[in-house]
């Protein structure tokens, strides 16, 4: 075998690190070969050197510019890097120099879908599909396409569906089916796919357990947010241990559940219950089956801490008078693939828009907001707007803020988890695409005491933050 044939070998065998070495002795040996260097690129952008890919491919392409497969290794790290148009130009080399090159038809539409080109990524992806009907990557983006960008969720379903049915464990397609049956209220089917999350991990404590101890392996609102499956469980009999972020633990312990709360560095063991799988730990069978549209848990119940609760109340009598309206406008993080939405944003000067005019007291709890946010608010508003973002730092402070306001209104993040665990309402801004916990349409039954405002597909919020405005002014002059 030559070191070629060797190289490709031990990369279709997952071990990249050795393949690179073949490929870089190929290089040595024969400099001017293209197609090597191809194979070098690759190999360094499987293995997340991206920068260092960037050189090898711009080398290839530079010895060989005919070859197809390296312009579309070269879109492929252009893609990694985030720099789309680039992207989009060298998977359009790739597909005219070999117009039956599915996957780059694939990628292709991967970039267009990425610059908001909807109708050329779906006439990419059609391409691919005539080329080879039965490549699951594709239908998996076609899914994401329908998901993302067009909100037709149907479709969604079924071409994930066929991604799944030519690649039973394809578990990227089988989880991002379960979000899209979250969103259209299919519970029982969602958590079939949820399973899919971990694959090859099984949720379930051994039936007789006496002790289980839930690991967070999330944030802090996604943990709270499953946390509601914990009073379920600790209903079959066993003694809850709890492990995650040490910020969590006091507010834990008042609500009695745990025995045990320990720190996320704890060592795990085989049989711990992963907080993101808790719902399936607790349900009536082994695959999630019984959770039907009406059976979603509460939020886990918390208090605020008194000795907390008091000075903060204080805080923001000497504000202002009340209602008391707490604001943010961005949380998550920034993309960094393709098609995340980690991140969600609502523009400032609507918000300043829908906030009442008088008769309420306006707090930014805002994380990290950017030089000048706050004040451009208050521009807006034509009156104060107190930055309260401080309070952040502090995850027992917060939790005692969001009890003592009236209202929040904002988007989805730590704080409206703390919130809805309190049993206050919420008027929570939800971006399309929406993330699954806020289903596709109409209110919440995850939460139950929010009112939800939503961005449309067209991308448009007039008609959320008129109605977020309306009913804000409502409330404000109603008693809190």
């Amino acid at each position: 075998m030559d070191l070629v044939a060797r190289g490709i070998a031990l990369a279709q065998a997952g071990q990249w690190g050795d393949a690179l070495e073949q490929f870089r002795i190929c290089a040595a040996i024969a400099p001017t070969n293209a197609a090597v260097w191809s194979n070098v690129a690759f190999a360094l952008r499987t293995l997340g050197r991206t920068d260092e890919a960037a050189e090898a491919v711009a080398k290839a392409v530079a010895l060989d510019p005919s070859i197809a497969d390296a312009w579309n290794v070269y879109g492929l790290v252009e893609q990694d890097r985030r720099r789309f148009d680039d992207a989009r130009s060298h998977f359009q080399r790739a597909v005219a120099l070999n117009s039956r090159f599915a996957l780059a038809w694939m990628n292709l539409g991967n970039s267009e879908h990425a610059l908001g080109n909807i109708a050329a990524a779906k006439d990419a992806f059609v391409k691919a599909l005539a080329i080879d009907a039965r490549l699951p990557e594709v239908y998996y983006n076609l899914g994401l396409l329908h998901q993302n960008a067009t909100g037709n969720l149907e479709q969604a379903i079924a071409n994930y569906r066929q991604a799944v049915a030519l690649a039973p464990s394809y578990a990227l397609a089988h989880h991002n089916l379960g979000h899209v049956l979250f969103l259209t209220g299919r519970f029982d089917e969602a958590w079939r796919e949820h399973v899919w999350r971990t694959p090859g991990r099984h949720p379930l404590p051994p039936r007789d357990a006496a002790h289980v101890r839930i690991v967070a392996e999330q944030g802090l609102g996604d943990t709270l947010f499953y946390l509601r499956y914990a009073p379920l469980l600790r209903e079959h009999g066993p003694v809850l241990e709890f492990a995650g972020d040490a910020r969590l633990h006091p507010m834990l312990a008042r609500t009695g559940l745990f025995e045990v709360l320990m720190g996320k560095d704890a060592a795990t063991r085989d049989d711990d219950v992963l907080a993101g799988d808790l719902a399936l730990a607790t349900s009536p069978s082994p695959l999630g089956e019984g959770w039907g549209g009406g059976a979603v848990p509460p939020p886990l119940p918390l208090t605020a801490d008194p000795a907390r609760l008091a000075p903060v109340k204080e805080r923001l009598r000497a504000l202002g008078a009340p209602p008391y309206i707490a604001i943010a406008w961005r949380a998550g993080t920034a993309k960094t693939g393709l098609h995340e939405t980690l991140s969600k944003a609502a523009p400032l000067d609507a918000l300043a828009r829908a906030l009442p005019a008088r008769d309420a007291t306006i707090v930014s709890v805002q994380r990290d907001p950017q030089p000048g946010e706050t004040e451009a608010l208050a521009q807006v508003l034509g009156r104060p707007v107190h930055d309260l973002s401080a309070v952040n730092r502090d995850l027992e402070d917060m939790l005692a803020l969001m009890d003592a306001v009236d209202r929040y209104a904002g988007v989805s993040s730590t704080n409206v988890h703390l919130r809805a665990s309190l049993g206050r309402d919420t008027h929570v801004l939800v971006p399309f695409p929406p993330e699954w916990r806020w289903m596709a349409e109409g209110p919440s039954p995850w939460f139950p005491a929010a009112r939800v405002f939503r961005q449309d597909k067209s991308r448009d919020w007039s008609a959320a933050f008129a109605a977020l405005g309306a009913d804000l002014s409502r409330l404000s002059r109603a008693s809190p």
